[in-house]
């Protein structure tokens, strides 16, 4: 048997990355562009790292087979995917927003609207920092139910542990 939780540890591990570049790069909103960057970055976590993770968790459980003692758990992926896209409307907001606020900011007379939609921009960038955080907590939360659901796998199939196709 040559079941593997390979590809949902690359595809986690890659949506990570993407989480803390997006958490750096949210370090630099004074400009609008490093947001709509972290907002892509968020968005694609949302949108294509965590479908394909649950996709393969999915698949690793059909390859091991039906179990009446080991499950697991599709609704950590749910609420990673929800905290991901509330990160990406946050820097997506925040960077319109910036674009915004640094026009008001040439002007004298609206110079103070600008101002305050600068402290709703650093809001709404805390907010996302975060959702990235969370995002990434709750991915590790997959990971190590992903580990649990193969340990308990490995335990119940008869003559031990299976390691590729060899048995331990």
């Amino acid at each position: 048997m040559n079941c593997s939780l390979n590809t949902v540890a690359g595809l986690i591990t890659a949506a990570i990355a993407a989480l803390l570049s997006a958490i750096a790069l949210a370090y630099l909103w004074i400009t609008a562009l490093p947001l709509f960057a972290a907002a892509a970055l968020v968005a694609s976590v949302a949108f294509y790292f965590i479908p394909a993770i649950k996709q393969a968790l999915l698949d690793y459980a059909a390859c091991r087979g039906p179990s009446d003692k080991c499950r697991m758990s599709l609704t950590i992926d749910t609420l990673g995917q929800a905290a991901a896209t509330l990160s990406a409307i946050s820097f997506a907001v925040a960077a319109a927003m910036q674009v915004a606020a640094l026009a008001f900011l040439f002007s004298w007379f609206l110079s103070w609207l600008g101002v305050s939609m600068m402290v709703a921009v650093l809001f709404l960038v805390k907010a996302g920092i975060f959702s990235c955080a969370i995002t990434a907590l709750l991915l590790l939360g997959v990971l190590s139910n992903a580990w649990a659901y193969k340990k308990c796998m490995d335990e119940q199939q008869p003559g031990g542990p299976v390691v590729g196709d060899l048995k331990a």
